[in-house]
């Protein structure tokens, strides 16, 4: 089953690295938020299962963005049927 949760986190990298006018590397981004490279590149490719505030207060912080702007809840396919009321 796949995660309802998805991360902006790339595309938010590339549009920063845009306004810099050069790519963002993620060991740049370790060092000014202290996230370790491994959770940024599961971030990147959006295989994150956990999501961890502080790490989420990090990367608002560090985009210059809210919550919903980093995160969004993508319902699923096929909603569980609604219970049967005896």
């Amino acid at each position: 089953m796949s995660m309802p949760v998805n991360n902006k986190f790339g595309v938010l990298l590339v549009k920063k690295g845009e306004k810099k006018k050069q790519a963002i590397p993620l060991l740049e981004v370790s060092k000014q938020t202290g996230i370790a490279r491994r959770t940024l590149y599961a971030w990147q490719k959006n295989v994150v299962d956990r999501f961890d505030t502080s790490i989420i207060e990090a990367l608002c912080n560090y985009f210059g963005v809210s919550l919903s702007d980093l995160l969004e809840y993508v319902p699923p396919e096929h909603p569980p049927a609604p219970k049967k009321k005896n």
